[in-house]
């Protein structure tokens, strides 16, 4: 039975990343998201940019490199969510 691939949605004051549909019927690909309440898609691009575009010393990017060694992207998830005042 194949796994269902949602689009990725976050709580107010979250950041996510994980695998999924940038939106309904897309491919499915290593997405952000981002719950307003602060959190923004200014931060949200702070993570892409981390794995996705900022080089590491092996000329990679994070996502690539953790490809290379064996990592399946697909089964990444990452949530953060802002400090309570």
């Amino acid at each position: 039975m194949a796994k269902r691939i949602h689009v990725l949605h976050a709580k107010t004051g979250q950041l996510r990343a994980g695998w999924g549909r940038p939106e309904r019927g897309a491919e499915p690909d290593l997405c952000y998201a981002w719950g307003g309440g602060g959190a923004s898609k200014s931060d949200s691009r702070l993570i892409c940019n981390a794995l996705e575009q900022a080089g590491t010393s092996s000329g990679k990017t994070l996502r690539e490199e953790l490809e290379a060694r064996g990592y399946d992207i697909a089964t990444l998830k990452f949530s953060i969510e802002q400090k309570q005042t």
